[in-house]
C-alpha cells in the first residue's frame, strides 16, 4: 500500500495504525506523466485491507444527482482494490480498469488477452473510423498500446451486458450526472463500480506535470474515517491495493475535470 504523500515517520505510524484493524482477504495514456514510485511500506500477497464500517452511509433517495453531505464512514469496499487487480503490459490502464469492473458485476474478469482482443475489433464512438483500442506500437508513449478514449470504457462494459454511464465537471454544470468527491460516495454506497481519469504524477507522487489526466483507474471505496481513498490502479508492480489521502486524490481527479464512468444501479 502506499502512503507516498506523508513524511518518513508518518507514514510509518499511520501504516502501523491501519494494519492493527486488517482483516485478511484471500487503470488515457494511462500513466505517462510519472512512472509509479517505489512503494514505502509492503503489500505482500494476501495481505488484508480495512473492509467497510458497518453503518451504511446515507444515500440521496430521489435524485441521483443530489449531493449527500458526507460526515465519515466507509463508502464502497476496500477489497474491491485487490480482487481482480493484474499489472497492465501495455497502455492499456483503461482496458484494465473496464476489466476489474466487469469481474466485481459478473463475478468473472477477462483476461487482458481476452478484453486486448476485443477492443481492438470494437469500433470507437470517440474516435469514429479507430478502433477501441489501438495496440501498435506509440513512440510517443514509449512502448505498445495508444491508450483508451474515457467514454469508450462505456462500450466495453455493454458488451458485457453492462450499463453504465459518463459524465465530468462540464456535463454535471449542464444538469447531466453528478461528479466530484461526494457524488462518487454517494455512487459507491450504492454498491456502483466507478473508474476515473487521474494525473498519475500526482497519485504517485512523482515528478512530471500535475495538469490533466492520463491514467484510468478504478475507484474501490473512499474511507473518511482513516482519510483514504483505496484505487484498483494496473499501473505498476507495487500499486496493487493502492490507497492515497482524500486531498491527494481530489487533487489528481481535479486536473482532468472529475471524468467518471459510473455503472447504473442495480
Amino acid at each position: 500500500m502506499l502512503f507516498r504523500q506523508r513524511s518518513e515517520r508518518d507514514r510509518k505510524a499511520f501504516a502501523a495504525a491501519v494494519i492493527a484493524t486488517l482483516t485478511v482477504f484471500a487503470g488515457a495514456a494511462c500513466g505517462s506523466e510519472a512512472e509509479p514510485a517505489e512503494s514505502s511500506a509492503a503489500n505482500p500477497e494476501g495481505s488484508g485491507i480495512p473492509q467497510p464500517a458497518e453503518a451504511t452511509p446515507e444515500k440521496a433517495k430521489d435524485d441521483e444527482n443530489a449531493q449527500p453531505e458526507i460526515t465519515g464512514g466507509v463508502y464502497g469496499d476496500p477489497a474491491a482494490a485487490l480482487h481482480y487487480w493484474e499489472e497492465q503490459t501495455e497502455s492499456d490502464c483503461g482496458l484494465m480498469a473496464t476489466r476489474m469492473v466487469v469481474g466485481e458485476m459478473t463475478g468473472a474478469a477477462p483476461t487482458e488477452r481476452e478484453i486486448i482482443d476485443l477492443a481492438a475489433k470494437t469500433p470507437s464512438d470517440c474516435d469514429p473510423g479507430e478502433p477501441v483500442y489501438d495496440e501498435s506500437v506509440d513512440p510517443s508513449d514509449g512502448g505498445v498500446g495508444h491508450g483508451t478514449c474515457t467514454t469508450d470504457l462505456l462500450v466495453l462494459l455493454k458488451h458485457y451486458g453492462i450499463k453504465a454511464d459518463y459524465t465530468n465537471d462540464d456535463t454535471a454544470a449542464k444538469g447531466g450526472l453528478a461528479t466530484g468527491m461526494d457524488a462518487l460516495a454517494d455512487y459507491l454506497g450504492d454498491g456502483r463500480q466507478a473508474i476515473v481519469c487521474v494525473n498519475s504524477t500526482t497519485i504517485w507522487d512523482g515528478d512530471g506535470d500535475r495538469t490533466g489526466c492520463g491514467h484510468l483507474v478504478t475507484v474501490a471505496a473512499i474511507d473518511y474515517d482513516n482519510d483514504a481513498v483505496y484505487l484498483g490502479d494496473s499501473g505498476g508492480d507495487d500499486t496493487r491495493g493502492e490507497h492515497v489521502t482524500t486531498d491527494v486524490f481530489e487533487s489528481a481527479w481535479a486536473a482532468g475535470d472529475h471524468e467518471l464512468v459510473v455503472t447504473a444501479p442495480r
